[in-house]
């Protein structure tokens, strides 16, 4: 273990004991299209298939992986992560899902072990071309992945960022546009969809009935933006990395 990983563990097993991003919560209240989306992407591809979450904390989307792959196997850095998600696991008698404390950047499986990996806000945190090889490496050929990650090219995100450092670690490093680039060289298949922009504006009417609506109404005007204005796509919060590894004859 470096001391980066150290640093990363010792800081993810205070915040989940403490809740320390959860004074973040409203504003990931816009999520929920993205989200949704994502969802349905996981299910359609994910049915009856061996699936790794790579980076799940005390659960993530593996309880809702759970409920139509195969196997799920999830991994995390935080033992403490581990032990929560493992035991509520085991209360829902999820016998296709198990928990292991295990480096991302060192995984513990074998070659081609996984017909799709699925990872929330965890790539952000890694050292992106060890990352990307084992990633690489435990992906069965034909398998895909999805990534969803947090870019740091909008001024306001980062002014948020700079105001809150105790939310996060000293050595996360959110997604640049040459990071995106990046993936490329370790798959020939790489779709982005880009998320949040204008959305950030529904986040004070959180509370009203018409929340949905407004939410819907400022995700349809970043769908139209992103696609019209290609240059506004850097400067959304988050976006959804689709990795398919093809076989050699098809590079």
């Amino acid at each position: 273990m470096t001391e980066r990983k150290d640093r990363e563990k010792a800081y993810h097993n205070n915040a989940f004991k403490q809740g320390t991003r959860k004074s973040a919560d409203k504003y990931y209240t816009i999520h929920k299209v993205s989200f949704d989306e994502l969802t349905q992407k996981l299910e359609l591809y994910g049915r009856d298939k061996n699936v790794l979450e790579y980076g799940c904390g005390p659960g993530s989307h593996s309880f809702i992986l759970a409920a139509y792959a195969q196997k799920v196997v999830s991994v995390d850095i935080s033992d403490y992560a581990i032990k929560k998600a493992q035991q509520l696991a085991e209360e829902k008698k999820l016998h296709n899902l198990s928990f292991v404390v295990m480096d991302a950047e060192d995984l513990e499986f074998d070659k081609e072990t996984f017909d799709m990996i699925y990872g929330n806000a965890i790539l952000h945190h890694l050292n992106l071309e060890k990352a990307f090889k084992e990633i690489e490496r435990v992906l069965k050929t034909g398998g895909k992945a999805f990534f969803y990650e947090p870019l740091g090219h909008n001024f306001f995100i980062n002014v948020y960022r700079r105001l809150t450092p105790r939310m996060r670690t000293v050595d996360e490093h959110p997604l640049l546009m040459k990071d995106i680039n990046y993936f490329k060289k370790y798959f020939k298949k790489v779709h982005i969809t880009y998320y949040h922009f204008t959305t950030l504006l529904a986040v004070p009417f959180r509370n009203l009935k018409i929340y949905d609506s407004i939410l819907t109404i400022f995700h349809r005007t970043d769908v139209f933006l992103f696609r019209y204005i290609p240059f506004l796509r850097r400067y959304a919060w988050y976006c959804v990395i689709e990795i398919e590894k093809v076989p050699l004859r098809d590079c």
